[in-house]
């Protein structure tokens, strides 16, 4: 697996925050993917999730705190919804990874990111993203799946 560093420009955003069983997940997925559908919204990406928890922590039984969401187009201005909200994400940089395949060893590809940080003279200064470019969503082996994790960094 590869680091690189990436500069994330300004994006608007539609998110659900969240705090309760990751096995949710799927259900927020939906609802966010349909409400996306629904209202004709354009879309840049896939849909993401942001951990507020520590991520070695979310298959455990305790509740997770996180975000599901995805990049609008630009030009797109729509209401937010009782579940849905819409923000702005500032411009900033991340170190970025690719794990493949299941996410059951997802925290070897975070350990690769972080011995990267370390060792490249980076500050992990934010919580996580995981996107979502090839998973349970929109592909059927899991052998093929894609999640890029994003941290937000500095150089020290």
């Amino acid at each position: 697996m590869d680091c690189e560093e990436k500069h994330i420009p300004d994006q608007k955003l539609a998110v659900i925050n969240y705090k309760g069983p990751i096995e949710d997940m799927d259900v927020l997925v939906a609802k966010l993917m349909g409400w996306v559908e629904e209202e004709e919204i354009n879309v840049k990406g896939e849909p993401f999730i942001i951990y507020y928890s520590p991520r070695h922590e979310v298959n455990k039984d305790n509740d997770v705190v996180f975000d599901v969401g995805i990049v609008l187009d630009d030009e797109e201005d729509p209401d937010k919804t009782d579940l849905i909200r819409i923000v702005d994400l500032f411009e900033h940089n991340v170190l970025a990874g690719v794990h493949e395949g299941d996410t059951d060893s997802i925290m070897d590809t975070y350990e690769k990111i972080v011995d990267f940080s370390i060792e490249n003279g980076y500050d992990i200064i934010g919580s996580p993203t995981e996107l979502l470019i090839k998973s349970k969503y929109n592909e059927d082996e899991v052998d093929n799946y894609l999640t890029e994790i994003q941290v937000p960094i500095i150089k020290k």
